[in-house]
């Protein structure tokens, strides 16, 4: 049975690497035949649309050699990572297009904020494309506590044709339930809690780090850029006793420094849940390790990276996820000693269990019935 998938596939941040692989990792061992989908629109069989598609790519391509980012380490290892780890489709032509409505039995649209419409609406996320293929979404994410005014209707009607709907936060079930009139939309693990963390351990064996790894070690990964990092990392610093930093600057985030901190420019995806094992501790505002510091049984702090009454906020994400773990006391308050107590995660890997084997029964629900 050929399951498609249609998620970002990443190109430097690492949860977007992340949550695609564990999806296409974890339907390929249920035994489907899996590619992960690249972009496409119809106007890309076009002359023209096809000059314009080149000619996009080429900028952005030209745009990183100029910067001198495309020969750097950290992008070769991506670009050799998403080589080795994924079944690439890309559709150019309307014969292939019509051979892929014709080949596949269910589109999955995969997680990562790619319903997120306050950075535009790409209607290719929505599976408008779709045809009469069975659509289904797991663990798509709106990132925000609603869809704009502006994108509603379409929204609406595109999602009205899936056939299962699985959201990643719980906070957007009762969101799509009302814009759909429907009762059977749920709440489903990031991908990333869809494998063990034995075998995110068994996956970074082969990372390839560079730089020596003190013993004891706080990990930074912050995709924001608030001011507030550095001070709340010092007082982490203090309160544990750890001197030695790590930080792995983000892709939103490439020249962000902390003092004295000895920062890794050359992680890729293997590198960055390498380090994310090996760490004593973990600070971040990044949904991503978050998930990941849970799944692989490490102590961390999540530090807020918007301001919750910011319209685009996207904090409500990493809220659901903590508090379905029973963490929220893990967000930063410099006021709260608890926070640097150590986390007992006998409780949250049986959930994780549970969890696991409910969305994998979702999964297998929902492309076959």
């Amino acid at each position: 049975m050929k399951v498609c998938i249609v998620t970002w596939l990443g190109t430097g941040n690492f949860g977007t690497s992340l949550q695609s692989y564990a999806l296409h990792m974890k339907l390929s061992e249920m035994g489907y035949n899996v590619s992960i989908l690249h972009c496409f629109t119809p106007d890309d069989f076009t002359f023209g649309g096809r000059i314009y598609k080149w000619l996009k790519l080429n900028r952005i391509l030209f745009s990183q050699i100029i910067k001198g980012e495309y020969f750097s380490k950290k992008q070769k290892k991506i670009r050799q990572f998403n080589k080795k780890n994924y079944c690439h489709q890309k559709i150019k032509t309307y014969g292939q297009y019509k051979c892929l409505l014709q080949e596949t039995q269910a589109f999955v649209t995969g997680s990562d904020q790619i319903w997120n419409c306050y950075n535009g609406f790409a209607p290719f996320y929505f599976l408008d494309f779709a045809g009469d293929v069975k659509r289904i979404a797991y663990a798509s994410s709106m990132g925000t506590s609603d869809f704009p005014q502006a994108y509603k209707s379409i929204v609406k009607e595109l999602l009205a044709k899936f056939s299962h709907i699985g959201v990643r936060e719980t906070t957007a079930v009762p969101i799509i339930s009302e814009l759909l009139e429907r009762t059977d939309i749920v709440q489903v693990s990031d991908p990333t809690f869809l494998l063990s963390s034995t075998q995110w351990l068994d996956f970074a064996m082969t990372a390839d780090i560079e730089i020596e790894i003190p013993s004891r070690f706080i990990l930074c990964y912050f995709v924001g850029n608030n001011l507030s990092y550095q001070q709340q990392v010092e007082d982490i610093k203090q309160h544990l006793g750890i001197e030695k930093v790590i930080l792995i600057p983000s892709l939103e985030n490439k020249h962000m420094q902390l003092p004295h901190a000895q920062i890794y420019n050359a992680a890729g995806p293997k590198e960055f849940v390498r380090l994310l094992s090996y760490a004593s501790f973990i600070c971040t505002d990044s949904f991503h390790a978050i998930a990941l510091s849970i799944n692989l049984q490490k102590d961390f702090i999540a530090l807020k990276r918007f301001q919750d009454a910011d319209e685009k906020s996207q904090n409500s994400r990493i809220y659901d996820v903590l508090e379905h773990y029973g963490l929220m006391w893990r967000i930063y308050d410099n006021q709260d000693l608890k926070l640097y107590r150590p986390i007992s995660f006998s409780e949250i890997n049986e959930k994780i269990l549970s969890d696991q084997e409910q969305c994998v029964s979702f999964l297998k629900s929902a492309i076959e019935n």
